[in-house]
């Protein structure tokens, strides 16, 4: 009945949003209005800051912009901010130019900040000359270009390679070292400046990149526990090393993102499918959150339509089960970063609409008895036994909602909150809208409020059956209550 639910402010800007949650990377090709305007109507519910490129002031222009469209067009959003974590890089070419690296020549890597030519490759990482054992790989152009080590000459600090497959390369290029575990901090103290700015924002969610182990996340929750801001932390898994403790990672964070550019380069490019697989699986079973990135649509950053592949790749992760799907580079800098955005939002409707996608109950087995968790499930089978009517969730910190989401709750989730952090927050979550309203000491004007937001926004009708959900107190996990009633009953 529910395959998908309307979002509307007015008439001429009703839509259908998608379960699956879009993730769109804000920069010089979409760093306006309108493109972000067109974003948040086309059903994009993340926006996505990436700190490896752009300043502060340019980060300050996005926020700036995203919250102005989502307060003109009444949808709320949330924003993540994505640190750029110990990624290590060429230095410069020449004009910034692409060089050929031929195979067989051979290649000197210095730490030093020289600059890069057919012979040598500058890097930004000191430690490699005590890191890399001889006879290992390097990759260089995020795997475009293979060196073979032949002698690490400590005294001048140079590493001396053979390469073994050529290619272009120009400025600050992506090196990886793969299968060979470095002695690098996780927050570097570009990330340091970054979270401190970020801590300063209207931000949601921060992305830590490279977490290897569980300790990687610790400075970065340490900060935001400081702060005792709201904030949501996500652990890119694109390191092999993270694969082996993914459980481990779980229990400390929020979600994970499968970034699959690094992930592909680190391990290698035919076991990503099935990483990708096993890390939604384990994700879904521990209720955290799972978002899948990079090279989505990458014909799109030049090309108006998807490859077929592409399509079929988008398709897939949702069938896997993420919880959303994120475009890099093809709204950052692509050519066609609204059509990109209307693209995945189409491939998810359709993939959501397939009798293949799942739509059974996901039991999560977690430990422990948690009262709010069996309400919430009491709530998903009595929606499915009314032939899948919305579910209405009343949370200060936004839990209940997402254990709806992740049990995968069918019918629409419409997660009213007071907090304005939490309402910025859950539109991350699958299959949830969140929407801010003031709580009430008295239940019944409660739900009163909450139906009449529903009716103006054209999300039920009335006499429409709604299951109801709430706690009799305004603590975390006071959850305990179900009630199934007709919109505009008393």
């Amino acid at each position: 009945m529910f395959e998908a639910f309307i979002l509307a402010g007015d008439d001429s800007m009703s839509q259908t949003l998608n379960k699956t949650k879009i993730v769109a990377t804000i920069g010089p090709a979409s760093r306006s209005s309108k493109i972000i305007e067109a974003f948040v109507r086309q059903g994009v519910s993340v926006f996505r800051l990436n700190f490896s490129h752009g300043t502060h002031e340019q980060h300050d222009t996005s926020i700036r912009l995203i919250r102005q469209a989502s307060r003109k067009l009444d949808r709320p959003v949330a924003i993540m901010a994505d640190l750029q974590g110990p990624k290590i890089r060429t230095g410069k070419t020449p004009n910034d130019k692409a060089i050929h690296l031929s195979r067989g020549s051979k290649v000197t890597l210095t730490s030093e900040p020289v600059m890069c030519s057919k012979s040598v490759v500058s890097i930004d990482y000191k430690g490699a000359i005590n890191d890399i054992p001889p006879d290992s790989t390097i990759l260089l152009n995020d795997g475009a270009i293979e060196l073979k080590v032949l002698n690490i000459n400590k005294k001048t600090n140079n590493i001396e390679t053979r390469v073994e497959s050529g290619g272009l390369i120009s400025s600050h290029k992506g090196v990886n070292f793969p299968n060979i575990p470095l002695n690098i901090q996780s927050v570097t103290q570009k990330d340091r400046k970054d979270l401190t700015f970020i801590l300063k924002h209207d931000i949601n969610i921060v992305a830590q990149s490279f977490v290897r182990t569980p300790g990687d996340l610790k400075v970065l929750n340490s900060k935001i526990k400081r702060s005792k801001k709201p904030v949501r932390v996500i652990a890119k898994i694109e390191k092999p090393e993270a694969i082996g403790c993914i459980s481990q990672i779980l229990d400390i964070s929020d979600g994970i993102m499968v970034a699959r550019g690094d992930l592909g380069v680190e391990t290698s490019l035919w076991k990503v499918p099935i990483l990708q697989k096993r890390v939604i699986a384990e994700a879904s079973r521990r209720g955290k959150l799972v978002i899948v990135a990079t090279q989505m649509l990458e014909s799109m950053m030049q090309h108006s339509s998807p490859t077929r592949a592409e399509t079929t790749d988008v398709a897939n992760a949702i069938l896997d089960g993420t919880d959303a799907v994120m475009l890099s580079g093809e709204t950052a800098v692509g050519a066609y970063p609204v059509e990109a955005v209307k693209s995945i939002a189409s491939i998810a409707r359709a993939t959501e609409a397939s009798e293949y996608y799942s739509k059974e109950f996901i039991d999560l087995s977690l430990k422990g008895q948690y009262p709010p968790h069996a309400v919430c499930e009491a709530a998903e089978w009595a929606s499915r036994d009314l032939g899948g009517v919305p579910v209405c969730v009343f949370s200060q910190s936004g839990d209940t909602a997402l254990y709806l989401s992740k049990i995968r709750n069918q019918s629409p989730i419409y997660a009213f909150s007071p907090v304005t952090d939490v309402v910025n927050t859950l539109p991350a979550a699958w299959n949830v809208l969140p929407l801010k309203i003031s709580f009430e000491r008295d239940a019944l004007q409660l739900l009163k409020k909450a139906e009449a937001t529903l009716l103006k926004r054209h999300l039920v009708k009335r006499g429409q059956l709604v299951v109801m959900i709430s706690g009799t107190s305004s603590v975390k996990g006071a959850t305990n209550l179900m009630r199934i009633k007709r919109v505009g009953e008393e």
